[in-house]
């Protein structure tokens, strides 16, 4: 069984996440031919204080950053 993990910072909603997660899943899926109902999925989030990018931390999330809409939307695509 595969088993993805996910970090993100708190606040997307749970609608957000099951698009993430479906999304995921039809793609891996396609890639590596293992049935999505095969793939084990995990979440976890945490304050954007916790993620550091290129040596700055990450603020907190917020509604709508343009980042999560073209990777839910190129999720979609792939199917």
């Amino acid at each position: 069984m595969t088993m993805i993990s996910c970090d993100m910072r708190y606040g997307r909603t749970d609608q957000q996440k099951r698009a993430l997660a479906a999304g995921l899943l039809r793609v891996i899926s396609e890639a590596t031919g293992e049935a999505a109902t095969d793939i084990f999925f995990v979440i976890r989030e945490g304050r954007g204080i916790n993620f550091v990018e290129h040596g700055h931390h990450l603020p907190e999330y917020t509604d709508g950053a343009a980042d999560d809409k073209d990777l839910i939307s190129h999720l979609n695509q792939s199917l």
